[in-house]
């Protein structure tokens, strides 16, 4: 029976209802977490140019910027042709995706972990990956153009830090499992996921290319991600410093800059075996942990959720700030070198 709440003047509210239909499909948290991605980081990433607050509005002929964002309510607006929203709508409209795979293009290209994709009552198992494939994958490493221009000229990653992490990269899509359809989108960056005595555990791919609404980043569907750069906690010594960062290029630029560091893979993906981790480290090796937070309220999450999980296991996290004008450490690692 549908709630009265939906009738108007004895005709049901298609848009309400519709509402109410999809979160039956999605959590209310997990819409929660896509609705409060910064408009102006979606909108660079479905590749709108955002300058001043302002771009050319893709929804009409526009010469002069009158697509608005108001960071404040983290909405979009225009003036000329009432294009109006927020990150899900602007996800939906640019794309021509529909509601949930808009909502899934969004997880995945900001590394949000969601609930669930189907109803409760049809949960998705997750699959361990097809390691034996993915290590022939990733058991030659080699850099194509595209891959060489970004690691190196673009973010300025040393190459003795792409060599021992055993970065790759692909040209064509590329299954990620053994008799599969092509997933990994290309030219992408395919980054191992090894454990710290270096077996492989996943790969996750960076697209590197240029086509609008294609994922950033992506690991084999249904399998779980984890801490990437684990084997560097074997070179720790005892009362050295841990660098963690939001995601993996962050983590290369720390690494090549002589820092130990390990990422976690988006701002909602600290797991309870993971703090177990980070205990075992403090325990193990007398671990001071530190953290260059992005500056973006994804960053400042990872770090409120970081310093939760120091308290309880009783470590030091140390939060360095990074000079005004970066985003992340990454940008200010390319920029100084």
């Amino acid at each position: 029976m549908i709630n009265d709440s939906f009738r108007l003047n004895g005709i049901y509210h298609l848009s309400s209802l519709n509402y109410h239909l999809k979160l039956k499909f999605m959590d209310k948290f997990d819409l929660d977490k896509l609705r409060a991605l910064p408009i102006e980081g979606v909108a660079d990433r479905l590749g709108l140019k955002v300058k001043k607050h302002k771009a050319l509005c893709p929804f009409h002929a526009d010469s002069h910027p009158s697509l608005s964002f108001h960071v404040g309510h983290n909405t979009y607006k225009c003036f000329v042709c009432d294009a109006h929203g927020g990150p899900i709508d602007l996800t939906m409209k640019l794309t021509g995706k529909p509601f949930i795979e808009a909502c899934k293009w969004l997880a995945d290209e900001h590394n949000v972990i969601l609930t669930e994709w189907k109803p409760a009552e049809k949960p998705k198992k997750e699959f361990p990956p097809d390691v034996e494939y993915l290590n022939r994958l990733v058991q030659h490493p080699v850099l194509n153009t595209e891959a060489r221009e970004f690691l190196f000229r673009e973010r300025r990653i040393h190459p003795s830090v792409v060599s021992w992490l055993g970065i790759t990269s692909i040209s064509v899509p590329t299954p990620c499992w053994r008799h599969g359809k092509p997933y990994y989108d290309a030219p992408s960056l395919l980054f191992p996921y090894r454990d710290r005595n270096g077996r492989l555990m996943n790969v996750q791919s960076r697209y590197l290319g240029r086509e609008a609404g294609i994922p950033r980043f992506r690991f084999p569907s249904r399998s779980e991600c984890r801490i990437y750069g684990l084997p560097v906690v074997e070179r720790l010594k005892t009362g050295e410093g841990l660098w963690l960062s939001e995601g993996v290029t962050d983590c290369l630029a720390l690494l090549s800059s002589g820092r130990k560091a390990i990422a976690i893979p988006g701002a909602t993906l600290l797991k309870p075996e993971d703090v177990k981790l980070l205990a075992s480290l403090r325990e193990e090796k007398k671990t001071v942990f530190h953290i260059f937070p992005d500056k973006d309220e994804a960053g400042e999450r990872l770090y409120r959720q970081l310093l939760q999980a120091a308290n309880e296991i009783g470590a030091c996290l140390i939060r360095d700030e990074l000079p005004e004008g970066f985003k992340d450490f990454g940008q200010w690692w390319a920029h100084n070198t």
